[in-house]
């Protein structure tokens, strides 16, 4: 609102008063018209001058009206109508302050208001910018574990779990190496190592990430939780563990409360390392789901009791061996296994001394043949043993090492020291047969032999 300061006003009133007098004292016929004038200053009273400031104008124009009387100027009728007429232009102007202040506080609030209803649009707007960014995020998270489970869900065995890992992480991510960190029953295993860049960091061996010391400082320094280094930030740890990228981050893949591996990637940027923590959870789903598949795999072709394969595993890895003498003309042997006196054994000590007995002499048989070769629990108390690339003369020989390794030991079996015999048959590919049913008739028939002549013997 405008404001015209309070001397001016006064200095204006003034100068029309005294113009006033000067026509009065040379007539010309103007002296009236000034003081008709001089009410329009008070159009500027309430803008600018005080209560008390207006009533000191309003009493010197007033002074000066009666003065014209006294001079007989002025007659007591236009001394009311000039007054009237300073009353009238003061009250109209003060209304008109009063109307446009009043509108300007109904504008003002009105105008809050809006300002208050935009701002809070505003609010809104940055509260749905905010969902927004979050929602986005959740899309890309969500995005990814749904990337990583349709490439994961199909694969059932731990092999082909890793191709698929390797493959989606070099599709997702930028990176130069992975590696995968593999646990039993908590204890290291063994690692995997991927190169995904242009160079093959790890084709030399003396170069390979130490997978162990990796797993010690997650351990004893990181306290088994996540972690991103820079080698800027550490050379002689990375120089230690053999890291031949620039930057190395680590994570911990846990299947219930126990450590099932660690995934490690070398030359990542530091920003995708929220982008693995969200794959992480779902990766370690994923190891859960092999691992019970090939527990429910393991139980569904192994005896509980004595760790052994079981007849029907048996059969079908006979036709392989089968197949594949004919394919490269090779040879193969079978031998049955029957514990002597077995069920003597049982009717004397029970059955679960027999259990122990049985246990015991599976585990002696393990012992007694290479990694290559099988053992499967073929009846009650008797083991075929498959011997890959075995001709007669040798397998004879292992034959006798088992035997022997039966007989030289006690069995205890609780309170219960027993000492027991086996008794072996041994048939071979193609000699004693072309097709699985007759090489087991045939080690069954050489199993019986053994038996016809005393026992604790091999025969073929």
């Amino acid at each position: 609102m405008f404001k015209v300061r309070p001397f001016i006003i006064f200095t204006i009133n003034i100068l029309l008063l005294a113009l006033s007098w000067f026509f009065y004292k040379f007539p010309q016929g103007d002296e009236y018209l000034v003081l008709f004038v001089t009410p329009l200053i008070f159009l500027l009273v309430p803008y600018s001058l005080t209560l008390r400031s207006s009533i000191v104008l309003f009493l010197l124009n007033i002074a000066f009206f009666l003065y014209y009387y006294f001079l007989k100027a002025l007659n007591p009728v236009d001394i009311v109508v000039l007054a009237a007429l300073l009353i009238s232009v003061s009250a109209i102007s003060f209304m008109v302050k009063k109307l446009s202040e009043v509108f300007e506080v109904h504008q003002g609030k009105e105008l809050s208001a809006r300002q208050v209803e935009y701002n809070g649009i505003l609010d809104k707007l940055e509260d749905v910018d905010r969902k927004g960014h979050s929602t986005e995020k959740d899309l890309v998270r969500i995005s990814r574990l749904y990337e990583v489970t349709k490439q994961l869900a199909p694969v059932l065995k731990f092999n082909d779990m890793l191709d698929a890992l390797f493959s989606f992480l070099e599709d997702n991510f930028k990176l130069q190496v992975a590696h995968l960190l593999t646990f039993s029953k908590g204890t290291f295993s063994h690692g995997v190592s991927k190169s995904i860049a242009e160079e093959d960091y790890y084709a030399d061996p003396d170069r390979v990430l130490e997978y162990e010391e990796v797993v010690d400082y997650l351990r004893d320094e990181q306290d088994n939780k996540a972690f991103f280094m820079e080698r800027s930030d550490s050379e002689s740890l990375f120089e230690s563990l053999k890291i031949q990228s620039d930057t190395f981050q680590v994570f911990p893949l846990f299947v219930g409360d126990k450590l099932a591996a660690v995934l490690a990637i070398e030359g990542a940027l530091k920003s995708s390392y929220s982008g693995f923590r969200i794959l992480i959870p779902q990766i370690a789903l994923e190891l859960r789901k092999v691992d019970l598949y090939e527990q429910v795999q393991q139980l569904s072709i192994i005896d509980g009791l004595t760790e052994t394969y079981l007849r029907r595993y048996l059969m079908g890895r006979l036709e392989e061996e089968v197949d594949r003498a004919q394919r490269l003309g090779m040879k193969f042997s079978v031998g049955m296994v029957d514990v002597d006196h077995f069920k003597k054994c049982n009717d004397k000590y029970g059955h679960l001394v027999g259990d122990t007995v049985l246990k015991t002499i599976a585990g002696r048989l393990k012992k007694s043949v290479r990694e290559v070769d099988m053992i499967s629990r073929y009846g009650g108390e008797e083991f075929c043993i498959v011997l890959p690339e075995t001709a007669k003369k040798s397998a004879l020989v292992v034959a006798e090492r088992i035997r022997t390794s039966v007989e030289s030991k006690e069995i205890v079996a609780f309170d219960e020291k027993i000492k027991t015999t086996v008794s072996v048959g041994i048939a071979t590919y193609p000699e004693d047969g072309e097709d699985v049913n007759t090489l087991l008739e045939n080690a069954d028939s050489a199993l019986y032999k053994a038996k016809r002549k005393g026992r604790n013997r091999v025969c073929s």
